[in-house]
């Protein structure tokens, strides 16, 4: 069984937001955007009741709930076989969950099958209200039913089975994890785990208790120890009036506390084993995951459910390790869910199982990158987009906006910008460091800016253009602009500019930068016109050239400050920080555009 759909309002950041489920799942965006919340509504509604942690009056959305104000988180489950209510009595029958249907093309939930391919599908519900008398939060989870408020005096819900919980097998593991004792028995987990596997070794643990309580060289007889302890002995009897000696163990020698004692230790070789928490933090991760893991790979075989959810699996775990720690879990869990903000981790799973989430004002949605499997036959621009570029892509839109310039050589130059403005930075406000933040370029198809432009749209919510000010520029303009909707926003570069122009321009800020040396090796013209052509023809795809003119504009604050107040008021544009002048709009069948002319004017140069 796996989840299928996910319902939540007025949780934490969240005001509304309904998100699809498949097997493997990931959830990308930037900070703050709910991805953390996602995980933690999936806790409170099919979590064991350990897992549900205890909410306060900030889990509601505003921080100060009603009487009236409800959190509700509604799971869909789906995954039956026989895909037969009748078959599934534990689940639907008087007094379980109410028979509902999942239509697998669109999600939708239904009360009535009208497809052969309608999964049935259960809807468990978590509810929680803050009573404003005693000042706790009342929780409640049952079977969903449309419309029923269970904290109503008159309504009748059902609660669910504990053991149902079980049978889900939904396990968390949060990004903060500091846990050094995992593979012990102080840890739930392990325990759960030995359980499940067939219980605790009991007799080696009797052996052990048993060595323990007699052990051949104790401390108390340890000749710096022995007076000490022979004196005590001698006080306790005058006190006591009876015979009372000091025994020194390691352990309290019961059973719970010799289990209590199990520390997990790794060694290098024949090398003396190490506490885990003298090792490295990726290792005190990893015993965790690799546990859970192999837990649920016995519950599969088993026949039983393995919902993971697993949070920034990329943290203290290196890259090449992240991608064969995503393989295994994609291969062990009846369903995966990672949350993530690693390009490496979102270069696994197929562009149709990454979801882009982003939060506006509470209403969260979470958007694929592609509604379904990439076709053979997709576009060659979005395959490249979604898959050889795909670290790229994320990457972008990671952050607030995303930026669709005119080819790869555009998107090339901007990052550059970019790495110039941080390498020359003096402080964090430094003109134009801002667009690093704010903008995310991506790497466009050379002549494919609308097709990428219209793939884009449909997964973030801010994506423009930026195109150059020549006659090809106008065509790319008049074409986005028949889009719907079209972009809110196009940037153009000065009439008759592109890209290698805007070089030219901040070299004109400091033409001595082009006479150095380096430069003038590899055949750099030395005056600003003369690059502009050589960038335009020989060295138009040279990044290897086009990475030793940004390392000399580093180096000039004439030239950084060009930089900077060209990525500033791109970043402005994107994020509406400039007022409405200076600019024309159009105004279209589909919408209105606002057109943005990149002049020295504008610039204030």
């Amino acid at each position: 069984m796996i989840v299928s759909k996910l319902q939540v309002s007025g949780f934490r950041g969240i005001r509304t937001c309904e998100i699809n489920f498949s097997k493997f799942n990931t959830f990308v965006g930037p900070n703050n955007c709910g991805k953390t919340t996602i995980a933690e509504a999936l806790a409170l509604v099919l979590g064991r009741d350990r897992l549900v942690r205890t909410l306060t009056e900030h889990d509601f959305i505003g921080s100060e709930p009603k009487e009236t104000d409800r959190i509700i988180i509604v799971a869909s489950i789906t995954g039956f076989l026989p895909n037969d209510p009748a078959r599934q009595s534990d689940w639907f029958r008087w007094g379980r969950a109410t028979i509902k249907w999942t239509d697998v093309d669109s999600g939708a939930v239904k009360v009535e099958r009208s497809k052969n391919t309608d999964l049935l599908t259960c809807q468990i519900a978590f509810a929680a209200r803050f009573d404003l008398e005693s000042l706790e939060v009342v929780t409640a989870r049952y079977f969903y039913d449309t419309g029923v408020d269970p904290f109503a005096d008159d309504a009748a819900i059902e609660q669910v089975p504990a053991d149902l919980i079980r049978r889900l097998g939904f396990f968390l593991v949060p990004a903060s994890r500091t846990w050094d004792r995992t593979i012990s028995f102080g840890s739930e987990l392990f325990r759960r785990v030995v359980s499940y596997v067939g219980g605790k070794p009991a007799a080696a643990v009797l052996a052990e208790r048993a060595r323990l309580r007699t052990p051949k060289d104790p401390l108390e007889a340890d000749s710096n120890l022995r007076e000490l302890v022979s004196n005590i002995d001698t006080d306790l009897a005058a006190l006591l009036g009876q015979e009372t000696r000091l025994k020194l163990r390691l352990t309290t020698t019961d059973s719970e506390g010799i289990l209590e004692s199990v520390f997990p230790h790794f060694s290098n070789g024949d090398k003396i084993p190490l506490p885990s928490r003298r090792h490295g933090s990726g290792l005190i991760s990893l015993q965790t995951l690799i546990l859970l893991m192999r837990f649920g790979q016995v519950r599969v075989a088993n026949g039983e459910g393995f919902l993971m959810v697993i949070e920034e699996p990329e943290l203290h775990v290196p890259p090449p390790l992240q991608r064969k720690l995503l393989r295994m879990m994609q291969a062990m869990a009846t369903q995966t869910i990672v949350t993530t903000h690693s390009p490496t981790i979102a270069s696994v799973p197929n562009p149709h199982e990454i979801q882009f989430v982003a939060n506006s004002n509470g209403a969260l949605v979470a958007r694929p990158l592609t509604k379904r499997p990439l076709a053979p036959d997709a576009q060659n621009p979005i395959r490249s987009l979604l898959l050889s570029a795909r670290d790229a892509t994320i990457y972008a839109l990671m952050h607030p906006s995303v930026l669709v310039p005119e080819g790869r050589i555009d998107a090339a130059w901007l990052r550059q910008f970019v790495k110039i403005l941080e390498l020359g930075a003096t402080n964090s406000s430094d003109l134009g460091l801002s667009f690093a933040q704010e903008v995310g370029p991506i790497p466009t198809a050379d002549a494919r800016a609308r097709e990428v432009y219209e793939h884009l749209r449909e997964v973030h919510p801010l994506v423009f253009c930026l195109f150059d000010g020549d006659a090809q520029g106008d065509n790319y303009t008049s074409a986005v602009c028949t889009s719907k909707p079209p972009p809110h926003i196009v940037a153009r570069w000065p009439k008759g500019w592109a890209i290698e122009h805007v070089v030219g321009w901040i070299a004109e800020g400091d033409p001595s930068i082009l006479a150095r040396a380096e430069l003038a090796q590899i055949g750099v013209p030395s005056k600003p016109a003369e690059l502009v052509g050589a960038l335009q023809g020989k060295f138009k795809t040279d990044e290897i050239v086009h990475g030793v003119i940004a390392d000399a504009f580093v180096e000039s604050e004439a030239c950084r400050r060009r930089i900077g107040s060209v990525m500033q008021f791109v970043a402005d544009i994107a994020m509406g920080r400039r007022p409405p002048t200076q600019h024309k709009m159009i105004k279209h069948a589909n919408g209105t555009t606002v057109i943005w002319t990149l002049s020295n004017a504008v610039l204030g140069i």
